[in-house]
């Protein structure tokens, strides 16, 4: 996709963005910050994927996509009903992109079977600008709530959407209070101060350039109870856009590293035995615009290293708390949107993966025995602005689906995983029968690189044997094999 890129280094001001008369011919889109205005303009390699590498599991084409013009702010991917399957979660936001969008509630696209539904079931009942959504037990009561971290021009509150068993309930029963109010870009749930409860971070921006900056937030939360009203906050009064959680410095205390914008340093503020500090114990250095932050032990030290959405990419290496850039991407455009680690091949490693707003590509970085691959293995060139990842194994094969985000006329899409071959089909033959027992039993009793079994059936795959879809190959296949097999 061939756009031009207007950068807006604070929010818009408000009111209906203006444009020259031929411009406003042209389909405009505002990312969810309202930092960035694209012109779209259709390309010959808009909707199609390029494959450097056949070993990434995703196909030409989606295999799901609904058909709502919508504006996508984030993605989650989660059980939310207890019925065992993977249900997509849609936050929408709303901006001055031109021509107008007609709605921007939030949806839950229900899974049955291993189908998502057509049309979302699920619609929340208010209507406020959505940039992010987050899926954890808040209250405790054991079932997953809606985090919606909102804002927009309006600066509206964010909400939680209480959890039961049937799924969340439609009007939100949580609303966050800021001091002055602020515009959340971003959110992550987890239990800073081990307490067995879930807390909340947000990322900030005000709403104008006469209010252009907001600390990032902590919301206690105290045996189930969130507080509305924050109790920390960060010393530097910024844009932040995004927040990934990791203990960097291995002291058993999980770190908070946020991707910052323009004129401010990206960086990661220590969890001091469950209090965050006020200031960052480390920083990038460098205070060009960052979206997207993300953690994983690429090599497999031990250590988590730091992914950021830069101009390139970049990884930064963890050597027992010591960050050094190693890698970039060979890409040619970067404008994140968002960045996720999985181990999309499933050989055991972390792959990277992350969408663009101004060019709508999404392109996934294999993992190579530590070392990411610095030309993407898989492109995929949307016909619209990408916005949102996510992963999750919609149909049930033990694979993770690949699920992206989009503001245009496709807002949601699915990729589904190829699996190398039928589950419990050890000797690829095509299907499950008595022959495979003797290979499922070589590759159980065995450890990697399954050497003896690979000697035997050189074009098969082992995790075709990860029958009960934990990642791993061991005893606790056997009973749901031995169920596959007689069924």
């Amino acid at each position: 996709m061939k756009l031009c890129r207007i950068f807006v280094i604070v929010p818009l001001l408000v009111g209906l963005l203006v444009l020259p008369a031929a411009a406003q011919q042209q389909r405009v889109e505002v990312s969810d910050d309202g930092h960035e205005t694209v012109l779209v303009q259709p390309s010959p390699s808009d909707g199609t994927v390029t494959v450097r590498r056949v070993d990434v599991p995703y196909g030409t084409a989606a295999d799901w996509q609904n058909d709502i013009r919508r504006q996508v702010g984030g993605l989650q991917a989660a059980d939310m009903n207890g019925d065992g399957w993977i249900d997509v979660v849609v936050g929408c936001y709303k901006s001055q992109s031109y021509p107008p969008y007609p709605e921007w509630k939030n949806y839950i696209y229900y899974n049955s079977g291993g189908q998502l539904e057509a049309s979302p079931s699920w619609t929340s009942t208010d209507e406020v600008s959505t940039g992010d959504v987050q899926v954890a037990d808040i209250n405790g009561d054991s079932y997953p709530d809606v985090f919606a971290a909102n804002g927009g021009y309006d600066m509206s509150a964010s909400v939680i959407y209480w959890g039961s068993p049937t799924g969340p309930a439609t009007s939100p029963g949580w609303f966050s209070s800021e001091p002055g109010a602020a515009w959340n870009n971003y959110a992550i749930l987890f239990d800073f101060d081990h307490d067995k409860d879930i807390d909340l971070v947000t990322a900030n921006q005000g709403n104008s350039t006469y209010d252009p900056y907001r600390p990032m937030y902590l919301f206690r939360n105290n045996g189930g109870t969130l507080a509305n009203v924050p109790s920390w906050q960060s010393a530097e009064t910024s844009i932040q856009g995004f927040l990934a959680v990791a203990d960097y410095d291995g002291d058993g205390w999980e770190d908070l590293a946020v991707s910052k914008w323009v004129n401010f340093e990206s960086g990661i503020y220590k969890n001091a035995a469950g209090t965050l500090q006020a200031v960052p114990v480390w920083t990038t250095g460098d205070d060009d615009s960052d979206k997207g932050v993300a953690w994983a032990d690429v090599d497999d030290n031990g250590w988590p290293d730091l992914a950021l959405g830069h101009d390139p990419t970049l990884l930064y290496s963890n050597d027992a708390g010591v960050l050094t850039p190693t890698w970039s991407s060979g890409a040619t455009y970067f404008g994140h949107s968002d960045m996720r680690f999985c181990d999309v091949d499933r050989d055991g490693d972390q792959d990277l993966a992350e969408v663009h707003f101004s060019d709508g590509k999404v392109h996934i970085y294999l993992n190579n025995a530590g070392t990411l691959d610095p030309i993407p293995a898989w492109t995929y060139d949307s016909t619209a602005v990408g916005t949102a990842l996510a992963f999750g194994d919609i149909n049930g094969d033990c694979w993770p689906d690949l699920i992206v985000g989009n503001s245009g006329d496709v807002s949601v899409m699915v990729f589904y995983a190829q699996p190398p071959g039928v589950p419990g089909d050890l000797n690829c033959d095509g299907h499950l029968d008595g022959f495979d027992i003797d290979p499922f039993v070589l590759v159980i009793g065995a450890e990697e690189p399954f050497d003896e079994y690979y000697a035997l059936y050189p074009d098969c795959h082992h995790l075709t044997a990860d029958i009960n879809c934990d990642g791993e190959i061991n005893g606790f296949d056997i009973d749901p094999f031995v169920e596959l097999l007689g069924g």
